[in-house]
């Protein structure tokens, strides 16, 4: 049986024999698929994607004070200094994180299409949650890439301006770029999801031999 608390494995390999019978099988792949659909666009995902996206700013923060304690404001580099060493605590586990982030994204995936494959039957269960869910995630997400544009072009034509600031512009610059990305990740997230769930309602290929894709 599924693990509810963990993240669904793979579905083990053929020659193994570990269902008795077709209904059992069945019902641990309908297990596995709506398992692994809450968890591919889960509530606590969006939230940590954001999270990760507002630790960011925080780093173009510093970064945009950085810059200004090192010349607009006097050269002050004890201050520089210490925003630049913040900048990088924020923005490097920021990144580091954004990539095991994706990895477990990824890794849902393989295991959606790998336990969809043992069966061509349709689960209108695990279709519907994805559906549901991909719209939670598009919904903010584009709320988030439109304003990441703005933000970017605010900084462009702060820049083009005589009087801008080196500092306010690398910063809106930062922080377009970031909401642009956390946005641009969300919508990607769920197109994917979508996507696969809408597969569900055509015959899947049944994987032979070989075993789970890892």
């Amino acid at each position: 049986m599924i693990n509810r608390r963990s993240l669904p494995p793979p579905p083990p390999p053929e020659e193994l024999g570990s269902w008795p019978d077709d209904a059992a099988r069945l019902a641990d792949r309908s297990t596995a698929l709506v398992e692994l659909s809450r968890r591919g666009l889960g509530i606590v995902r969006l939230v940590l994607l954001w999270l990760l996206g507002a630790v960011a700013v925080l780093g173009w923060a510093c970064v945009g004070l950085a810059v200004q304690s090192f010349g607009e404001v006097g050269f002050d580099p004890v201050s520089g200094v210490v925003a630049l060493i913040l900048a990088a605590v924020l923005l490097v586990p920021a990144a580091i994180a954004l990539g095991f982030w994706l990895h477990r994204g990824h890794v849902v995936r393989r295991r959606l299409e790998a336990w969809a494959a043992l069966d061509p039957a349709p689960v209108s269960e695990a279709q519907s949650l994805a559906h549901r869910r991909s719209v939670l995630w598009l919904l903010p997400s584009v709320a988030l890439c439109l304003a990441g544009v703005g933000l970017v072009g605010a900084a462009l034509a702060e820049a083009s301006s005589r009087t801008a600031k080196v500092s306010s512009t690398t910063y809106l610059v930062g922080l377009g770029a970031t909401v642009l990305l956390t946005g641009v990740l969300g919508l990607a997230q769920s197109f994917s999801q979508r996507r696969w769930s809408a597969q569900l309602r055509h015959t899947v290929p049944v994987r032979r031999g070989g075993g789970a894709h890892r």
